[in-house]
Formats: C-alpha cells, sequence, structure tokens
C-alpha cells in the first residue's frame, strides 16, 4: 500500500501551531529474574586515535541485544497468552463491545498463525532471516533484558502481531509512507520565487547578527531560534528599539499591540509557513541533521513563504543547502564569515585546581550533579559568587543568571554552565573551561563530537553581553576587541582531546531530518482495524517510510513514550493524540507523564478546567516555605514543566484549558522562587565530598561513576541530555557496559 501525502502535506508536528488557535493577547499579569542469554554487539571505541596523555574510553556507540542461541520456549508460553487475554479484554472503540482481539482476527486463523511464525522464528537459530526479522528479534532481545520485561515484550508482540494481521491482508510489507518529495509538501513557497542568503562561519562572526539586520530594515518577517530564551532575546532587541514585534512559542504568546505588527520572534517549531513574508531568518541551520528536532528546520527552510530566507549555521552545511536549493528552483548566495576575535586553546589546564579561575570564566560541565557542586566549591575556593545557567531551569531565570555574570558591577566573577550555552546565549565569557569532555546522551556515555565541541568552545570570547544587545543605548555596530577567546579544560588529562577536536573539520552535513505529514497519519489510521494503538502507527508509518538520500525520518522515541502514556486515556482522536505526542513532556520526568495523562483526560471528558481544578499541578509547592534543599528546589522545577505543559496545551485546546493568566501568574511566581533558591542553593557537604573524589579519580585516570544509593534525593537529577549520572547506575569503571532504557533528549528542546 503506497500513499503519497498531498502537495498541502504538512510535517506531523506542523499542524499544532498555537497560530490555529486564533489570536490570544497575553494578560499584563503578568535483577531481571529470566536471563535470555543476552550478548552485547556494536561495541566500537568513541575516539579514531588517543593521545599519549588520555585514558582510553571504548565506550560503545549504541547498545543492542540479540538472542545469542535461543529465546528459552516457556517465556514465549507465557508472553504470548497474556497477550491474548489482554486484547481479548479491551474494546476496540468506546462505542461498541468488540474487542481488540476480535478486531484484528475476527476467525482466529491469523492468531494461530502468528503463535507459529513466532515461536519458529526464535527456536530455529540455523534457518535464513530477512532483515525484518532479525530486527524483530533484537526487539525481543532488548524487551526481555529491560527491568519491565513482561510489559516491553507484550507490546513487542503485539505490534508484531499487527504487523502479521496486515501483511496477511495486504500481502505487501505494510504501509509505506512515500516521503521522497519534501519540497512538494509546501505548496506557497514553491510558488514564490525565493533568495536564500546562507550566511556560514564559526561562533561569533557575526553572521546572525547581520541577518537580523536585514530583517529589521525589511520589517516584515520573522526570525526563528532553536531556544526560547534567543526567542525572548531577539523580541527584547527589537522591543527596546520600539520596534512593534510579536513573540511567539510554544508556551507563550505575546501580540504587540499594534495591529499591523509584522516582525515575529520564535522557536523554529513555531514558524507559520502560511503567512507570506519579505524575510525568514532560521538560526543554526545545521540543526537540520538533529535525529530529534531536525525536522522542524527542514520543514521552516522548505516550507517558509519569503521572498528572502536568510540562513545562519556552520560552514558544514553547504554542500545539503545547495542540492535542497536547486531542487527547489532557489537561486542562492553564500555568505562567509570570520571569527571577529580569535579562538585560542591554551597549553595548559587549570590542574584540578578552582583557585586558577579568573574574572570572566565559565565552567562548563554536563550534569546538574556536577554544576550545584561546582558553584558551592567555587565560591568556597574564590570568596567570589557564581551564576549557573541549565537547560532545565526556566528561560527567564537563565536570562537572569546570564544578565549576573555579565554585569561587571558585581561580584559574580565566574559562571557554571551546562552545553544550554552553546546554542547563542550571550555571554561576557572571555575563556571556556570544561569540567569534562564526557556527557550523558540520554543511552551511554560518549565524548563529546567535534561539533558540539566547537559550539560550546566558541562561546569565548563574546563581543557583546545580552544587557549591551538589548540596551538602548548600546551600540547597534559589532565593534572587534584585542583580546583572544580562550579554551582549556579542568583536568590535563581532558586537554589533548580538546587541543585535537577544534583543530579538526567536522564532516559535512548530508541528509535532513523531516516527519510524515499529519494528514498521512490520520490517513494510514483509517485503513488499520479498529483499536490499534497509535504508538504503532506512528512508529511503524516512520519506518516503513520510502525516503529520498537527502533526507531521513528523525527519531521519534520521545513522541511514542508520550503516546504511550495516554494510550489508555478513552476518546481522544488522532489530530488530538498527535498534539499531545508534540507537548512538552520530558520522557525522564514520571511526575510530567502524570500530569500530561490527566490533562489528556479532561480533554477526552470534554471538561473546561483551569489550572487549580488539575490536582496532578501541584500549585501547593509554592506555599511551602522557601529552602535551599535541592528536593525542594526539583519542587519547584516540576511546577515550573507542569505549568509551560499547562500553557503550551492551552493555546491549543482553548475550549478545555482557561485562565491563562492564572497559570501564567504561578508560572511567574515560581520562577522567582527558583531564581532565589539558585542565590541560597548550598549542595550537600556529603555529595560534594563524592563529586570531588570522583574528580581526583578522573585526574588520577582511574576514573569510575559514582554509585547511586536507592532513595537519595539528589539522584533525581538525571534529566535529558544534561545528566551525567542517570538514576540507577552503580558504581563501575567507564570502560563498562551501561546500558539504560529508552530515554529521549529532546522533547522538552524540541518545545524549548
Amino acid at each position: 500500500m503506497l500513499a503519497r501525502p498531498s502537495r498541502h502535506g504538512r510535517c506531523i508536528f506542523c499542524i499544532f501551531r498555537t497560530a490555529t488557535a486564533g489570536p490570544i493577547r497575553r494578560s499584563k499579569i503578568g535483577s531481571n529474574e529470566r536471563n535470555f542469554h543476552l550478548r552485547s554487539i556494536s561495541r566500537r571505541p568513541l575516539d579514531r586515535k588517543q593521545s599519549n596523555n588520555e585514558r582510553p574510553l571504548d565506550r560503545p556507540r549504541e547498545r543492542r541485544f540479540i538472542p545469542e542461541t535461543v529465546v528459552e520456549t516457556r517465556i514465549l508460553k507465557v508472553s504470548l497468552p497474556a497477550l491474548k487475554t489482554r486484547l481479548e479484554s479491551t474494546k476496540a472503540t468506546d462505542d461498541g463491545d468488540e474487542s481488540q482481539l476480535t478486531a484484528l482476527d475476527p476467525t482466529g486463523e491469523n492468531w494461530d498463525g502468528f503463535v507459529q511464525y513466532i515461536t519458529e522464528l526464535v527456536t530455529n537459530p540455523e534457518g535464513s532471516r530477512t532483515q525484518r526479522q532479525k530486527t524483530l528479534l533484537t526487539a525481543i532481545g532488548n524487551a526481555g533484558s529491560a527491568n519491565s520485561w513482561q510489559n516491553q515484550l507484550s507490546r513487542v508482540l503485539h505490534f508484531s502481531f499487527i504487523d502479521y494481521v496486515v501483511d496477511s491482508k495486504s500481502g505487501t510489507n505494510g504501509t509505506v509512507a512515500d516521503l521522497r518529495y519534501p519540497t512538494e509538501w509546501y505548496a506557497s513557497a514553491r510558488a514564490a520565487q525565493r533568495e536564500i542568503h546562507l550566511h556560514v562561519g564559526p561562533t561569533n562572526s557575526g553572521k546572525t547578527y547581520n541577518a537580523l539586520k536585514r530583517l529589521e530594515e525589511k520589517g516584515s518577517g520573522f526570525y526563528a531560534g532553536p531556544l526560547r530564551l534567543l526567542a525572548h532575546e531577539v523580541y527584547s532587541r527589537f522591543k527596546a528599539k520600539e520596534i512593534p514585534c510579536d513573540l511567539v512559542t510554544g508556551d507563550d504568546i505575546r501580540l504587540d499591540d499594534n495591529l499591523d505588527v509584522a516582525l515575529t520572534a520564535s522557536t523554529v517549531e513555531m514558524v507559520d509557513t502560511a503567512k507570506p513574508v519579505e524575510v525568514a531568518v532560521i538560526d543554526e541551520v545545521q540543526m537540520m541533521e538533529n535525529d530529534e528536532r531536525g525536522w522542524a528546520w527542514t520543514r521552516a527552510f522548505l516550507g517558509a513563504n519569503a521572498r528572502e530566507v536568510h540562513l545562519c549555521g556552520e560552514p558544514r552545511v553547504v554542500p545539503l543547502i545547495k542540492e535542497l536549493t536547486a531542487s527547489m528552483g532557489d537561486s542562492l548566495h553564500i555568505h562567509r564569515y570570520d571569527r571577529l576575535n580569535p579562538l585560542k586553546v591554551m597549553n595548559h589546564s587549570l590542574k584540578g585546581d578552582l583557585k586558577n579561575l579568573k574574572k570572566g570564566d565559565c565552567v562548563v560541565s554536563f550534569s546538574i550533579l556536577n554544576i550545584h557542586a561546582l558553584k558551592k566549591e567555587i565560591e568556597l575556593d574564590t570568596g567570589k559568587r557564581c551564576a549557573i545557567v541549565y537547560g532545565s531551569l526556566p528561560p527567564e531565570t537563565r536570562a537572569q543568571q546570564a544578565a549576573l555574570f555579565n554585569d561587571p558591577e558585581n561580584d559574580y566573577d565566574f559562571l557554571v554552565a551546562s552545553d544550554a550555552i552553546g546554542m547563542g546565549l550571550n555571554l561576557s565569557v572571555k575563556r571556556i573551561i570544561f569540567h569534562s569532555v564526557v556527557k550523558y546522551n540520554g543511552y551511554q556515555m560518549e565524548r563529546l563530537s567535534i561539533p558540539q565541541l566547537k559550539q560550546i568552545a566558541g562561546r569565548a570570547g563574546r563581543y557583546r553581553s545580552a544587557h549591551q544587545a538589548t540596551s538602548k543605548s548600546g551600540t547597534t555596530e559589532v565593534k572587534s576587541e584585542s583580546s583572544a577567546g580562550l579554551v582549556t579544560t579542568l583536568n590535563e588529562a581532558d586537554l589533548p582531546y580538546v587541543q585535537e577536536a577544534l583543530n579538526e573539520n567536522a564532516s559535512p552535513i548530508r541528509r535532513a531530518g523531516i516527519l510524515p505529514p499529519g494528514e498521512f497519519l490520520v490517513e494510514v489510521a483509517s485503513r488499520l482495524p479498529k483499536g490499534v494503538p497509535f504508538e504503532y502507527i506512528l512508529k511503524r508509518v516512520c519506518i516503513a517510510a520510502e525516503m529520498h538520500p537527502r533526507f531521513k525520518v528523525c527519531d521519534i522515541r520521545e513522541q511514542s513514550e508520550l503516546g504511550r502514556t495516554i494510550e489508555e486515556v478513552r476518546g481522544l482522536s488522532i489530530p488530538q493524540r498527535l498534539v499531545f505526542t508534540a507537548a512538552p513532556a520530558s520522557a525522564t520526568s514520571g511526575h510530567l507523564h502524570k500530569v500530561l495523562k490527566a490533562l489528556a483526560q479532561i480533554v477526552a471528558d470534554r471538561r473546561e478546567v483551569t489550572v487549580a481544578d488539575v490536582p496532578e499541578i501541584r500549585l501547593e509547592v509554592l506555599e511551602i516555605p522557601m529552602s535551599g534543599d535541592r528536593k525542594y528546589l526539583e519542587l519547584l522545577e516540576d511546577l515550573h514543566k507542569s505549568l509551560i505543559l499547562y500553557l503550551w496545551l492551552s493555546y491549543r485546546f482553548l475550549n478545555n484549558f482557561k485562565d491563562q493568566d492564572m497559570a501564567t501568574y504561578a508560572k511567574d511566581l515560581a520562577e522567582t522562587k527558583i531564581n532565589t533558591c539558585l542565590m541560597e542553593f548550598s549542595a550537600n557537604p556529603a555529595l560534594r565530598k563524592k563529586v570531588l573524589a570522583q574528580k581526583k579519580q578522573v585526574i588520577s585516570g582511574t576514573s569510575t561513576l559514582i554509585q547511586v544509593p536507592e532513595g537519595t534525593t539528589e539522584l533525581s537529577l538525571a534529566e535529558n541530555s544534561e545528566s551525567a549520572l542517570p538514576v540507577g547506575w552503580t558504581q563501575g569503571s567507564l570502560d563498562g557496559s551501561i546500558s539504560t532504557g529508552e530515554v529521549a533528549n529532546n522533547a522538552a528542546a524540541a518545545n524549548a
């Protein structure tokens, strides 16, 4: 069954822009017991070559499992009947008595055939297998190795049974999505004769500045950035110059009082491709290759209905932009930039001594645990204050902490930050110091890639702070400075890797990420038997997509997990489920999933509520006396994320979620309290002692992972890609093999 999306098709998530909700103006209120005899495969070193001064790390790029010989038949004898019982006891639809099993297999023949197929597949190691069968065996092995193996294996077998039924009816390998021609999905953009201006260069080269100047000159268009914070920054710049501008992010829409406003600052996911404009500025365009969020940049570029499209990014994106521009018939102008001041790697590290820090230094760490401990240690060692920035902080809080660091009149001489600073946050950083060059990517520990390291290191030697950029009295011209941006490491063992990486060129980007049109999923769902899980539809359409070599389907693990979270909520349509799977609810936050499920049930029940009517959103946290305890800060962050989720959904379900002013006011209170906590936070002494012990082991070349006692409060710090110590890890060498469950980085970021 081959299907093509219409020329008016839209990306799977672009139909959820808040623009569809109409103009809304914000108020001023402001032991796995069953051993499957599994073996690990696909182990390869991270580093191509190793310096004599470095300790080798052979972290596997990914961890996959397959049965070594035979999956025990007794496991199947338990799992298959349990799945059949569940399907028989679950209704296919809310308004009928037909079970999911009957809907899939009215005669019972398919189930018997499926049981025989699975049994023969896993018990016949000598038989020849197709790639699809090998993939299924890998999925069975992964499910069997999970802690909750019963649920995981049941889901794998359920989806495989649906495949079996679909194949038996269609005589094919399932529904195939034709995604070879994404440029045809945006008819308005194809009808326009666009001029593409590609601004490429390293960080701190003025490329985004020049693109924004063109946007300001034309007075009609949009800026699309990777973070809410950057959208806020551009919005503030225009407002400081008394230029009317709208702000459109996933959870915050601020429409100017001037109804004729023609400028918009937004996150890239919120770009309105239907609105004709003069200039479109798309920042960090190299993110098109990102496995989680790349679809948003591809959609913004292919669909921008603008006379001039200004793309800002790294030089490695040039080959791909050339190919895409030629395929669309647009004209391309490439503008190359050099850094406005040099970037130098120092010949020595800080030797592990924080007393060697100087005013304007930024220490970069990839663990929230380490960030808080470093802040306290720096303040104790130097007697100076230290600002703090990491991804899960509210954008407003990040901006305030950055302002404290940028202000030369106070004693905030240092900054401790995560890789959140790599996405363009304006900071007056003189020197970038890497606390480590290893980070947790959501699945295992790995070294920073060359582009990641360059992106972060390039923030050293910034010309203008955010305060200067948004000030009315600030100069509008970029002026050079005599001093260079400096880069080094805290520990000597990491310095050779940084030196080597900054002297190498990253590989060119060859493929852009996409997602199938939302209308296609609705169409596929209509052809499948009733009661098929939405997660199955989402996964199978993306897996079976027919692709052009210059495109790839983005990773949908985050969306799949959110779809699984709300699967039990009955009464939601496919478009409504698509909205919820695009919501900013990180897969690593169990509490946020409870909030998401509660809000989904409200929509399914067609109820009208305010934020105070949702008990899962714990507003009572605002009444708890403030303290410097990390657990209290964690509660505030959970509340803030819950309020962000409520506001995000309120712009998409206007009839269900009311009183945005109350939710906004509560969000502002949470941000204020978070700011105060960061000012007063003191890391637990015992925890700091563990961190310092780990640091000494790194220096000595015998780095180990900190043992994680069950139930320790500070362990809940693992979230997204900014934690180097996932919950549940035990002490072990960094050379050891580590596997975790499916964790996605990007939905929260994707809706940043």
